[in-house]
C-alpha cells in the first residue's frame, strides 16, 4: 500500500469533492487534476491544481507546522453564462468546507484509489474569483469562457 503526503491528499479530497458534488448536481461536468489535461477534455471542465504551499510554526520552540494550500480552479465552459454559474456553484460549494480523506494506492492496482476519511479542509482565504479575458481574436476554444478561482485552505489538526 503506498500512501500519500498531506499536500497531494489535500489536492485529491478537493478533486474528489467537486466530483461528487457536481456528480449530484449536473451532468456533464470534468473534474481533472492536470492543467494540460483540460485542453484534451470535452468541455466544460474544472482543473484543481495546489499551487503553494505556505509553512506556518504552530508555536513559538515548535517543530510542527500549520500549512496552508494554495488552490487554483480553472474553469473551462462553453459559454460565458455556464462560466457564471460554475464559478458560482464551486464558491458555493466550497465554503463550508469538506472532507480531508488520506489516499493510498495498491501496488497491484495504481490507478484505483483508496480513501480514508480523516478531517476536514476549511477555506482560510479567498483571493480571486474573476473571468479570465484573452480578448476576441485567436482565442483557443478552451480559452474563450475561462473562469478563475484561487483560494487557500488548511487541514483540521486532529
Amino acid at each position: 500500500m503506498s500512501y500519500f503526503r498531506e499536500a497531494r491528499n489535500v489536492e485529491l479530497s478537493t478533486i474528489y469533492f467537486l466530483e461528487n458534488s457536481f456528480n449530484a448536481d449536473w451532468t456533464g461536468i470534468s473534474v481533472i487534476k492536470s492543467f494540460s489535461n483540460a485542453y484534451k477534455t470535452t468541455r466544460p471542465v474544472v482543473c484543481v491544481r495546489v499551487l503553494d504551499i505556505t509553512n506556518n510554526w504552530k508555536e513559538i520552540g515548535s517543530t510542527s507546522l500549520f500549512n496552508d494550500y494554495s488552490i487554483v480552479i480553472d474553469v473551462f465552459a462553453k459559454s460565458d453564462g455556464q462560466r457564471i454559474d460554475l464559478a458560482d456553484y464551486i464558491m458555493d460549494k466550497l465554503k463550508d468546507g469538506y472532507t480531508y480523506y488520506v489516499h493510498s494506492q495498491t501496488s497491484g492496482d495504481p490507478e484505483t484509489l483508496t480513501r480514508v476519511d480523516s478531517g476536514r479542509i476549511h477555506i482560510r482565504r479567498f483571493y480571486s474569483n474573476r473571468k479570465l479575458d484573452f480578448g476576441d481574436e485567436g482565442v483557443d476554444e478552451y480559452d474563450k469562457f475561462r473562469h478563475f478561482i484561487h483560494i487557500a485552505v488548511r487541514k483540521d489538526r486532529t
